[in-house]
């Protein structure tokens, strides 16, 4: 038996994905309950925060520093000296400090000093420390009142500890000028006796300017004695503080804000943590990615269209249901229809006759899809046979409503023409098909259940039985067993390509990789995935139509659908639908053409 080559890929497929805004925000849709629920609760935080946290005032007393400004150290002919503000912050607040103020404010020194760590703040309003010479002590408590006291405490205490040091280094310098001064009047006395006792003149003319010298050192030291009563040593002024009108810090609307916005973040944090190991399939981008192949269609998944239709809770089990036969006009049909030109397009580009279906878990039916696929083929003007390969549950017998005595499994066990095993149906899940499409149908039954399985779909007669359809139809549709089972990969060798199905929000990407890894290990040719999701209907958009009715024992048939007909071979690449195109290319058309999608 010949190997059948893998065939080419379009020259899209190879493309890789983009990343845009886009797929951020659709994470953020899929999530938003979540990111909501964490915005809720960063609001109620910052609400309840804002009601037990006590009113804080905050009084603010400022302290102009000066240094000692008359005297002999500051003389009109020299420059002011520098008061280092840095340390002056430091002793603003170091232990003296404290116990002043807490004497001036009657409490205890060990209460007043660990109050101080987190209610006093010493700080130099200016944007360098060398360039102000104002000290600011800020204090909180807990009404307006203590804190302008508390305050102006400090400033008084920082005060009065730079006077007290201001005084004592005046104290110094008065002591060291009173010693100069006796030392120097000693040495005059000495000098006048020697004077008066000397008979030279030469030493009487030494000792006479020695003793000037003495004399006007003297004389300097006694000004500067008389100077020191008018030194400035008070430190500086201070500026007393203001009672504060309204509490300090942030206010209840603040901290709501601020719960707000950190309960976004945590929310997108958490939303986009929990997208990022969340592996499920969600987008057509995503199936494009995990398969290696482009998305061929994108159609609603049966729960969701028998809901938009019935309106029936999600709870309740949805009904088997072709819509091209039995709702034509609802946008179910249309998505199907949608994807019946895209496989004609790809088919007469890429000469496919056999594809077979197959669903990436259990949660899907392969069988609805291809018979969604079949009826809208028909209608088409193309000559279609389902096969029911699913031989351990096919619905396809069920949808048609055709007997299932004999069929694939006998056609393969004894031989014979397919013909004679095929069945042509009258309807579609109670939905009478057109004259012209049940002629062009035809739906071989996986045949009687208990009847050998995998060893018949290994026989050689299943490549002579499709290679004899090839000839009579235009297309041979099969139906995989969910999660490719042995019968899968008996039959994938005999066919020109594999359609995988995915569910959105249901299909894992693991499944889809090991699925996609097996496809490749025998060699299967994946033209394409499908995505079932979600019915979605925005503004503007038209509800599909009631299901037409059952034909009854006592009733009326019910009227036959219309038929559709398209030109399958002037199909041009102009009218293929979105999902032919590459998913970072189509979203800015999509935007355009919203109708011609189902989302």
């Amino acid at each position: 038996m010949a190997i059948r080559q893998p065939r080419e890929q379009d020259d899209f497929a190879a493309e890789p994905p983009s990343v845009d805004l886009h797929d951020y925000w659709s994470i953020i849709r899929r999530r938003w309950p979540l990111i909501a629920v964490f915005i809720v609760i960063g609001m109620l935080a910052g609400a309840a925060y804002s009601l037990a946290l006590a009113p804080t005032y905050t009084a603010n007393t400022e302290v102009v520093v000066e240094p000692v400004t008359q005297g002999p150290l500051n003389q009109p002919a020299q420059t002011a000296s520098q008061v280092n503000m840095s340390t002056e912050q430091a002793i603003a607040q170091s232990g003296p400090v404290i116990q002043q103020a807490a004497a001036t404010l009657k409490v205890p020194a060990s209460t007043l000093e660990s109050a101080a760590a987190s209610k006093l703040s010493v700080t130099v309003p200016a944007s360098t420390l060398t360039t102000s010479n104002v000290l600011q002590i800020g204090w909180k408590a807990s009404s307006r009142l203590a804190a302008q006291q508390g305050a102006d405490a400090f400033a008084s205490a920082y005060l009065s500890y730079r006077h007290h040091e201001l005084a004592g280094q005046i104290a110094v310098l008065q002591g060291t000028l009173q010693r100069q001064a006796s030392s120097l009047q000693t040495q005059i006395g000495q000098l006048s006796a020697k004077l008066n006792g000397t008979t030279s003149a030469a030493t009487h003319q030494v000792l006479t300017v020695r003793l000037n010298e003495l004399s006007g050192q003297a004389s300097s030291v006694e000004a500067q004695l008389a100077a020191l009563p008018t030194y400035n040593d008070s430190g500086g002024s201070v500026i007393p503080a203001v009672l504060p009108s309204k509490p300090s810090g942030f206010s209840r609307s603040m901290l709501l804000g601020i719960g707000l916005i950190l309960g976004l973040l945590i929310g997108l944090a958490v939303a986009f943590g929990r997208d990022f190991v969340d592996d499920r399939i969600r987008e057509a981008a995503q199936l494009e990615q995990r398969l290696g192949a482009p998305v061929l269609g994108i159609l609603p998944s049966a729960d969701a269209m028998a809901a938009s239709r019935h309106g029936r809770p999600k709870r309740q089990p949805a009904t088997v249901t072709v819509a091209v036969a039995a709702d034509p006009d609802s946008r179910a049909a249309d998505a199907a229809r949608v994807f019946c030109a895209t496989i004609v397009a790809l088919a007469s580009r890429r000469k496919l006759r056999v594809l077979m279906l197959i669903a990436a878990d259990a949660s899907m039916s392969a069988g609805l899809i291809v018979a969604e696929l079949g009826v809208a083929l028909a209608e088409s003007g193309q000559r279609v046979l389902l096969v029911a390969s699913d031989t351990r549950g096919s619905v396809l017998p069920q949808i048609f409503d055709v007997a299932g005595n004999a069929g694939l499994k006998e056609l393969l066990a004894r031989g014979g023409d397919p013909a004679t095993f095929a069945r042509s149906p009258k309807q579609a899940s109670g939905a009478v098909l057109p004259g012209e499409v049940a002629e062009r149908l035809s739906v071989l039954p996986s045949g009687q259940e208990g009847a050998p399985v995998l060893s018949v779909l290994d026989a050689g007669r299943m490549a002579t039985a499709l290679r004899m359809q090839r000839e009579a139809h235009d297309f041979v549709l099969l139906d995989a067993p969910s999660g490719a089972g042995a019968g899968f990969f008996s039959l994938a060798p005999h066919v020109d390509g594999v359609i995988v199905l995915a569910r959105e929000a249901h299909t894992r990407s693991k499944d889809l990789l090991s699925l996609s890894h097996r496809l490749s290990q025998i060699g299967a040719p994946v033209v394409g995935g499908v995505l079932i999701g979600k019915a979605r209907y925005g503004r503007g958009r038209h509800a599909p139509a009631a299901t037409l009715p059952a034909a009854g024992p006592a009733g009326p048939a019910a009227p036959a659908a219309p038929e559709r007909t398209s030109q399958p071979d002037s199909v041009s690449r102009a009218t293929l639908p979105l999902s032919l195109i590459p998913a970072h290319m189509a979203r800015s058309v999509a935007r355009r053409s919203r109708p011609s999608r189902l989302w």
